[in-house]
């Protein structure tokens, strides 16, 4: 499946919602319902009576232990925060993230990683909580993923996470390119609704942030040029550029 096809389905600018046909939560990348009308639940499937502790999330999470264990921890650390450049609850962005990687066939492990990438840096979930629930494995990589609060210079922060995914390879770097997907069509619909509102829920400049989009895909594509998500990475900071208003930059 293309990249350009996995974005349409995933409604990328849909918001989540209930379905109004029979109600089920839907949250960005997924709608709430059967992906196919079957009910198989193979080894390390969770029966119905096990699913009811995973609110909000679609079947593909759902069916999947690893990934229903994932969603539930990165929903308790997230809560009800929202994402400064659009809104959005985090949830709905790092079940967009994972959306991503689980429609391109990437593993459950992978796809765990990107629901969990954010719940240390931006929720509140402890690097021991998350090693102890998640192994080290999974623990790893969401700490690759993660900045350094020490760094107060956003452009040195910036700079440390990239090198530090680029250190790491290939998978570090595949969850990397599907949040920058998700983050770089998320500072477009701010900016379009308000560039100075986004800039002070932020902290720093659209400039700032948007340079630091292009330097990441400039990395992914270094470390990773056959990376699936270059094509539309590279769509979406055209858009992002269209969006500044006339009179100003983003560069």
């Amino acid at each position: 499946m293309s990249i350009g096809k996995v974005v349409k389905e995933l409604r990328f600018e849909a918001p989540a919602g209930p379905c109004p046909n029979c109600n089920t939560q839907a949250v960005a990348g997924g709608s709430g319902h059967r992906l196919d009308g079957r009910l198989v639940y193979e080894r390390g499937e969770r029966s119905p009576e096990d699913q009811s502790d995973v609110p909000g999330a679609p079947e593909w999470i759902i069916s999947s232990a690893l990934l229903s264990d994932a969603f539930t921890l990165a929903a308790k650390a997230h809560g009800s925060a929202r994402r400064p450049s659009d809104g959005r609850l985090f949830i709905e962005h790092v079940t967009e993230v994972a959306g991503l990687l689980q429609r391109l066939e990437f593993d459950e492990e992978l796809v765990a990683v990107a629901l969990l990438h954010d719940s240390v840096e931006r929720g509140t979930l402890s690097e021991s909580e998350l090693r102890s629930e998640m192994g080290d494995s999974i623990a790893w990589l969401v700490m690759t993923l993660s900045e350094d609060p020490a760094i107060a210079s956003f452009e040195e922060r910036k700079a440390a996470l990239r090198d530090q995914v680029a250190a790491a390879g290939g998978r570090a770097v595949t969850v990397f390119a599907a949040d920058k997907l998700s983050d770089i069509a998320g500072l477009r619909r701010g900016i379009e609704a308000s560039r100075q509102a986004v800039e002070m829920r932020m902290g720093t400049s659209a400039a700032s942030i948007a340079r630091h989009y292009r330097d990441s895909v400039g990395m992914i594509a270094a470390v990773r040029p056959g990376s699936a998500f270059l094509s539309a990475l590279r769509r979406e900071l055209s858009r992002l550029e269209s969006a500044a208003p006339t009179g100003s930059v983003l560069s």
